[in-house]
């Protein structure tokens, strides 16, 4: 079945399009692992949601694991994405990393990707490898790329930055403060956008105080 799932990803490569049946796959796969725990879905359920055969699931994704971890792959790409390219040509510290803060947060503290999150924790104990392919594929792609602007910022004398990747961490812990908690408690409603400009800007002032050109 390994075999089957590289000699897939080989033909998808060469054709430059993903198989339309591999992405129906990773929709129902979405749904139904949001819809019940990591190991009470079953590869069975996953292919009647995507209208598939189990073979055809298999013949994509060799296992469920490796279903599961290219769900977890399609889906911090789609919420890193706008990440991924901060304005670093032109745009002055505080509007670029002003810009990171909000879509950030908007991101984190919308309900479906709550869920998501909630989802991975939950099953991290007994699969902890999925826990570290989330990590790598979302959280460590976006500090290393802010780590890489701040080290622009620190050349170039705009921000003072010694340690860029710690920076970059620290950035974005701070913007998961209380509000994240709340939300991730199920205390509060997903914010206004009022409410997300106004942390972001707060965690913004005080990361730029921080690292303020000597």
């Amino acid at each position: 079945m390994k075999q089957a799932a590289k000699t897939q990803q080989k033909t998808e490569k060469a054709n430059g399009q993903p198989s339309p049946k591999r992405g129906a796959i990773l929709d129902a796969a979405t749904r139904v692992f949001l819809g019940a725990s990591y190991g009470a879905a079953s590869m069975d359920a996953i292919a009647r949601e995507a209208g598939v055969s189990k073979q055809t699931v298999y013949s994509h994704f060799g296992a469920k694991n490796v279903l599961y971890g290219a769900v977890i792959h399609e889906k911090c790409s789609q919420l890193m994405a706008p990440l991924l390219t901060v304005e670093h040509h032109g745009a002055a510290p505080e509007k670029a990393l002003l810009g990171v803060a909000t879509r950030f947060l908007k991101l984190i503290l919308a309900e479906g990707n709550m869920a998501h999150y909630r989802a991975v924790v939950a099953e991290s104990g007994r699969f902890p490898e999925l826990a570290e392919a989330y990590y790598m594929a979302g959280p460590k792609k976006a500090v290393e790329n802010l780590a890489g602007y701040l080290s622009l910022m620190d050349k170039k004398g705009s921000l003072k930055v010694a340690d860029p990747l710690g920076s970059a961490r620290l950035f974005f812990a701070m913007l998961r403060g209380d509000l994240y908690m709340r939300r991730l408690l199920r205390m509060a409603p997903e914010p206004t956008d009022g409410g997300v400009e106004a942390a972001a800007g707060q965690a913004v002032g005080v990361f730029l105080d921080a690292h303020a050109p000597k």
